[in-house]
């Protein structure tokens, strides 16, 4: 489903990050068991394998105080015949559920 991302943006306190397209990443395939009420609706204690495959974003330490970061994507649409539609259907990471873009918002203190 990565191949198929054709947008991807992150915003950090009102500032685009760029070129996430070079951060894309592949993890080696791994082992993990699941818990109770799993994304996937498998039964807990299942164990099985996957990959992690991405964009992701690198940041140098957050200062103190309140911050907000923004994550949006979106992947080109395959209709059934398997070749590229022109208009997407789905957004970030495809339509497993995690179909929104996502915003989060931080506040750093002293320890």
């Amino acid at each position: 489903m990565q191949d198929s991302v054709i947008q991807v943006q992150a915003i950090v306190d009102g500032v685009n990050v760029k070129g996430l397209d070079k951060y894309r990443i592949q993890s080696p395939l791994f082992n993990f068991t699941l818990g109770r009420n799993n994304i996937l609706g498998l039964p807990a204690q299942t164990t099985t394998q996957a990959v992690s495959d991405g964009n992701w974003v690198f940041l140098k330490p957050l200062t103190f105080g309140e911050h907000v970061i923004y994550f949006k994507g979106g992947l080109k649409s395959i209709n059934a015949t398997g070749t590229s539609a022109s208009n997407s259907n789905y957004t970030f990471a495809g339509p497993y559920g995690w179909d929104t873009p996502v915003t989060y918002h931080l506040t750093i203190t002293k320890s």
